[in-house]
């Protein structure tokens, strides 16, 4: 993949989230299918957690796979634009 979007993002714009430039470099590499099986995965993760009753009153924003959602959905609404 020629678009190294972590290193264009972290270059041209602060991020207010820290580790999101991370969590999408980690993730730019996979194909869009594979992007998609992951969303897929995360989204089931963050379900999980969100019924969990330990995590009631947490914002989502606490889940551990949520800049992994985050990056993998950036990406692909990225994908569809250039790919």
């Amino acid at each position: 993949m020629g678009d190294h979007v972590a290193s264009n993002l972290a270059a041209s714009a602060p991020v207010a989230l820290d580790g999101l430039a991370q969590a999408i470099a980690r993730w730019e590499g996979c194909s869009l299918d594979e992007l998609h099986a992951a969303s897929d995965r995360i989204r089931a993760d963050v379900r999980r957690w969100a019924v969990d009753p330990e995590n009631a009153e947490r914002p989502i924003s606490e889940s551990p796979v949520y800049l992994d959602r985050m990056a993998v959905e950036v990406l692909i609404e990225r994908r569809y634009f250039t790919e």
